[in-house]
């Protein structure tokens, strides 16, 4: 039987191979969570149309819920941006390695 991981370069993708594996599910759960706290603020910031905007109270608080918004958006963006280049990196691996292609059968 032929060894697959019998070079330390092999050793080494696999290691990373593994990494990945274990950050895209990571990211994912991020992505969620962002995306939960940027509906929240779309709904509350909703609710606070029909209230004084006048009022200090609610144009504070409007204020930081557009701020937790554009956060939102920019955290969405960089996770989105993450993940793309793993799944990148993760196929370039893919198509590198013998060892995986011969245990995906190509």
């Amino acid at each position: 039987m032929e060894l697959l991981l019998n070079t330390q370069e092999e050793r080494c993708r696999m290691e990373v191979y593994n990494e990945y594996l274990k950050k895209l599910p990571q990211l994912l759960v991020q992505l969620e969570s962002v995306e939960k706290m940027y509906e929240k603020a779309l709904l509350e910031l909703e609710m606070l149309k029909d209230k004084d905007p006048h009022d200090h109270s609610v144009a504070l608080y409007a204020d930081r819920l557009e701020r937790t918004k554009e956060q939102c958006l920019t955290r969405m963006a960089d996770i989105r941006s993450q993940a793309h280049l793993i799944f990148r990196l993760k196929a370039q691996i893919e198509q590198e390695s013998t060892a995986l292609r011969t245990l995906i059968g190509e």
